[in-house]
């Protein structure tokens, strides 16, 4: 086996391995941003079981819930019900 060919082997397989590590991560991203779009949607319908939101579609409650925080740096802080 020549120094080129045992180059080359090695380049194959680390752009296979490449490729598994890139699927792999994005496929549990995907899993994750699945998972917290089920956890919204359970939220939303527990909170109209109990009737605790009082926003009327799962879209305002959805904006209402995901809210960008103001700029700056303070961090955005979930007003309390009283």
């Amino acid at each position: 086996m020549t120094w080129d060919s045992l180059v080359t082997l090695t380049a194959v397989i680390g752009a296979l391995a490449g490729a598994c590590t890139f699927l792999f991560r994005q496929l549990v991203i995907t899993k994750n941003r699945r998972i917290n779009e089920l956890l919204d949607e359970r939220d939303y319908w527990r909170g109209v079981v109990l009737k605790d939101h009082g926003v009327a579609d799962y879209e305002a409650w959805y904006q209402q819930q995901h809210r960008l925080p103001p700029g700056g740096r303070e961090t955005y802080v979930r007003q309390e019900r009283e």
